[in-house]
């Protein structure tokens, strides 16, 4: 029985797992196993390869829901649906590699921007019931487990969106591969394209490329998104910065600060510095510093000045339009290349970046 074997009756392994089976079935009543306890003796793999005329549902489902830029979906479609044999000549390599590794990408896009769109939703449901004083002002309801959620919601969407920009940053690096300083396919950082962006680019040489007009496409109409000017300007590395912060020490290192409308209803706000250091403002009493900065001017001068709801709404909305011009210029040179020798490049580099790691199993 192999992966996606028809005649396996009420089964239904996802694509990505491979399933072998040989003369005998190995049972572990503690749930546990080690490789050396499968069988192993392995009499044939047998696999369907994906093939498809039409569109998988799902990425149909997450189009339809506006969840994805079209331009992603046009790809999607162009690339015959990611289907096995459908790589054009310069994604094709004996290993099968490029294009496969294509195909991961496009659905790690995809599944990134669905994450990212569950966790908002998430977050602004948990964010709305968490306790503020004005709710209890005016006899509203809470959950005392709404402030975790909502937190938890807030990272694992800034997690997902910087997941969606890292795939699109190695979808680049597949097709313009060696242009853009550090960006190397397999290594998936969308920060080396932010880096060149806000960089002067460098004058075409003596031969122009194919690639080249590809290449400033992307400067051009990523660059205006990513070097934004005020009151946008820096948007993007702030998204970062919380991203990182939060994958490496939590979200309990973000300090929100809630204030309240005429009305006594509570909004809370992200700062923009980093540390933000309450304390740092402190004093004991009679201690206070002689000129004090007022406290409306620190406000303004460490935190955002859209609410988070909003803030957060914004990064989805700025995150997706960004991701719609680098696809784009992707799905140009797509056409533009597929006719092209292999990637000989992309495939260096992408095997390069290949690592095995040394652990078996726990002793």
């Amino acid at each position: 029985m192999g992966l996606g074997d028809k005649n396996c009756s009420g089964c239904r392994f996802p694509f990505g797992r491979v399933i072998l089976t040989g003369k005998t079935l190995y049972v572990n009543q503690t749930n546990t196993m080690r490789l050396e306890q499968c069988n192993l003796d392995v009499d044939q793999v047998v696999g369907a390869p994906v093939q498809r005329n039409d569109p998988d549902p799902i990425w149909v489902r997450d189009r339809d829901a506006g969840l994805l830029p079209d331009v992603a979906f046009g790809l999607y479609a162009r690339a015959g649906f990611l289907s096995f044999g459908a790589a054009p000549p310069f994604l094709t390599d004996e290993k099968r590699f490029l294009f496969s590794y294509f195909s991961m990408l496009m659905n790690s896009l995809r599944e990134s921007l669905v994450d990212a769109d569950d966790d908002l939703s998430g977050f602004i449901d948990a964010h709305g019931r968490t306790y503020d004083p004005g709710k209890r002002a005016q006899g509203e309801a809470w959950d005392p487990d709404a402030d975790d959620r909502a937190r938890k919601h807030f990272r694992l969407f800034l997690l997902s969106l910087q997941s969606a920009l890292d795939a699109s940053a190695d979808l680049t690096a597949l097709f313009l591969t060696g242009l853009i300083p550090g960006l190397r396919l397999g290594r998936a950082q969308f920060s080396q394209v932010e880096t060149w962006l806000q960089r002067p680019l460098p004058a075409p040489g003596l031969v122009v490329t194919p690639q080249r007009q590809f290449l400033e496409r992307l400067y051009s109409e990523a660059g205006r998104l990513v070097c934004a000017e005020a009151p946008q300007r820096d948007w993007l590395a702030l998204m970062r910065m919380l991203r990182n912060k939060a994958a490496h020490l939590g979200d309990n290192v973000f300090r929100y600060v809630s204030l309240h409308d005429n009305g006594g209803r509570f909004y809370t706000f992200v700062p923009r510095r980093w540390p933000f250091i309450w304390e740092e403002h402190m004093h004991l009493a009679g201690k206070a510093p002689a000129d004090p900065q007022p406290v409306a001017d620190l406000f303004r001068a460490t935190l955002v000045q859209d609410d988070i709801v909003a803030f957060a709404n914004g990064l989805r909305a700025q995150v997706t339009i960004l991701l719609a011009a680098v696809v784009g210029v992707v799905d140009g040179a797509f056409v533009a290349f597929r006719e092209f020798g292999t990637n000989a490049a992309a495939l260096a580099e992408l095997e390069g970046s290949s690592h095995t790691f040394e652990f078996r199993h726990w002793a």
